[in-house]
């Protein structure tokens, strides 16, 4: 039986050691600059709903919505005329002349002012739900950003881990070369596996920099300050029943805007079919003669005749948008009942997976490393072993990320289609 060498012991010993507290004393998720402040999900979601320009412009657009609906319950103003008749001219026909005051005032035809009131009403409705839809969608896109920077900075951690591991590695195998214990041609295949690592490492550090900038688009800035999502992904969520969520897809804002939209359509038909009658107009006034003390007075009625257009264009208008909105209706009905169906499912796989991951496959990885590692350190196994099971590790902690990044995207998607889900929040730990 072959001796080992006191030197090789010592060195692996060595190597052991800083493998071990690299990938156990460092904390995880710890990067070596840590930024200047942390960010929870709740302040995201915050600043988000007091900046974000698109939910600005919906504050706004209802704001334009209720001045419509004011202006039109109002009334239309009266006019005041000043006439003058029969002045000047040739005198020799004796006219006197005359100056008339009057005031009139147009009077829409019974139904016209309803029907254009309640188009109004419904159209501030509208631009409500869709207010209420565009905050449900920004606080989804939060959850889905926060949990993306969540998974970006998890990845750097295991970057960072993988870089420093391959470092030590390096170190404990120059040092085994110079005391003649192993080949030269370990020592390249441990500096190869070294840059390997630290080209992932600039690449985990340029995707959270992306990640982050993601994150604070949604609220309008495009150079975020430095900063840390403050949580840790949620292993686990809870999935609502199908048949009984799916019934309450009615009372979501997606939906609950078109059946505003198809009441107001309704009324600007009405408004249509009440356009072929005619609007009168009355006035009435006061008249003076020049050189006589005494008044006249005068009224008036005035009512337009139909001849040119009979508003057949109006109503065929109106009648084919309000066909349009219904079937709209229909299709985004049929659009929010699959994204829910494939929500429900995604969030159910993934599930699924992160369970797997977390109680069979990570461990099992885990387990063939440490046992390599000290067979490595009792000169068992090849350097070549260690490594790929060191690999193996790190791709298997990678993909655990990725898992729960997938579930809480999964549970972020389908929370947005609860519509009693006030809150709308992924399961992230703050």
């Amino acid at each position: 039986m072959s001796r080992v060498s006191p030197v090789l012991l010592v060195v692996l010993y060595l190597f052991g050691t800083a493998l071990i507290l690299a990938e156990e004393q460092r904390p995880a998720g710890a990067l070596d600059a840590a930024p200047a402040s942390t960010l929870t999900l709740a302040g995201a979601r915050q600043q988000a709903l007091s900046t974000s320009p698109d939910l600005q412009a919906l504050n706004a657009r209802v704001q334009a919505a209720e001045g419509a609906a004011r202006q039109a319950r109002a009334f239309a103003n009266p006019e005041l005329a000043l006439e003058t008749e029969d002045f000047g001219g040739d005198k020799t026909l004796g006219v006197t002349p005359q100056n008339t005051v009057s005031l009139s005032q147009g009077i829409e035809w019974f139904g016209k002012r309803s029907a254009r009131v309640e188009a109004a009403q419904h159209g501030s409705e509208v631009a409500v739900r869709d207010l209420a839809r565009g905050r449900r969608d920004l606080l989804a896109d939060v959850d889905r950003a926060f949990t993306a920077l969540l998974g970006a900075q998890d990845r750097a951690a295991i970057a960072e881990q993988n870089a420093e591991t391959a470092r030590e590695v390096t170190r404990a195998v120059s040092s085994l070369v110079a005391a003649g214990e192993v080949s030269p041609v370990e020592e390249a295949r441990a500096q190869g596996d070294e840059a390997l690592a630290a080209i992932d490492l600039e690449n985990s550090r340029r995707d959270l920099d992306l990640a982050r900038r993601e994150l604070t688009r949604l609220w309008g800035e495009d150079s975020p300050p430095s900063f840390a999502a403050a949580g840790t992904l949620a292993a686990s969520a809870v999935l609502p029943d199908r048949d009984t969520a799916m019934v309450g897809l009615a009372s979501l804002p997606d939906l609950t805007r078109w059946d505003a939209e198809v009441a107001r359509q309704t009324s600007l038909v009405e408004f249509a079919r009440k356009q072929v009658l005619p609007d009168l107009k009355l006035s009435v006034g006061t008249r003076s003669y020049s050189g006589l003390s005494g008044r006249a007075y005068a009224a008036g009625l005035a009512i337009p005749i139909p001849l040119a257009t009979q508003y057949a264009g109006a109503k065929a208008e109106a009648s084919a948008h309000q066909e349009q909105i219904k079937l709209d209706r229909r299709a985004e009905e049929v659009r929010i009942r699959v994204r829910f169906l494939a929500a429900h499912e995604t969030l159910s796989r993934a599930i699924s997976e992160a369970r797997a991951l977390r109680d069979e496959v990570l461990p099992r990885a885990a387990r063939v490393y440490e046992a390599l590692n000290e067979g490595y350190r009792r000169g068992k196994f090849r350097l070549l072993d260690l490594l790929e099971a060191r690999r193996t590790l790190a791709q298997t902690r990678l993909r655990y990320v990725d898992a729960l990044v997938r579930l809480n995207t999964a549970d972020a998607d389908l929370r947005r289609l609860l519509p009693d889900d006030t809150d709308n929040s992924i399961g992230v730990q703050r």
